[in-house]
């Protein structure tokens, strides 16, 4: 997506931080379903999931904060992000392992194209702290891309559908929140 100057009351930048800003809550509720089915299922990827939800709680602070010093509120997609990510993690869990893995993949590879369209268009109009919020995350959701994509949930065929079905919600959240 190309991110360009809005044309309504709300700018760009504070666009940015309100979608991201949800999307991190979307995330929390993905692991937070994942290790509610984990914790029955694959004891072992409860750690790896609460350090992945735990990056996403910090991420979410970063974007509250430089909202908040916007005065701005939380995005229209907030609570569909919340209740869609429960339920995108619920079902990738009872996939399995690989379900989790894919699912991670899926998010983390359209949500990193943003980020980084994200960064080029805060750069562009050097907006300092939109820039800073949005590039202090990119390490961590990469870091969970890569682990994702080593599973081999993200290439593994019998995955290609779920992938394909996340990667698509997760782009269309985001325009809808960018609105």
């Amino acid at each position: 997506m190309h991110y360009k100057d809005s044309k309504n009351f709300l700018d760009t930048p504070k666009k940015i931080l309100k979608v991201n800003h949800a999307g991190e809550f979307g995330a929390i509720n993905i692991y937070k379903s994942q290790i509610f089915v984990s914790k029955f299922f694959m004891k072992d990827l409860v750690p790896m999931l609460q350090e992945f939800m735990s990056d996403e709680q910090r991420h979410l602070d970063i974007f509250w904060k430089e909202i908040q010093q916007r005065h701005g509120v939380k995005c229209k997609s907030y609570w569909l992000c919340g209740l869609g990510g429960y339920v995108m993690g619920f079902v990738s869990a009872l996939l399995g392992r690989k379900g989790i893995m894919a699912c991670t993949w899926a998010v983390e590879s359209v949500v990193i194209n943003h980020l980084e369209n994200q960064l080029v268009y805060l750069s562009d109009n050097e907006d300092v702290e939109a820039y800073d919020a949005v590039s202090s995350i990119l390490e961590d959701e990469k870091n969970h891309r890569d682990i994702g994509q080593a599973s081999k949930g993200a290439t593994n065929l019998l995955y290609k559908s779920l992938r394909s079905i996340i990667s698509l919600f997760t782009e269309i959240i985001i325009r809808f929140g960018m609105r």
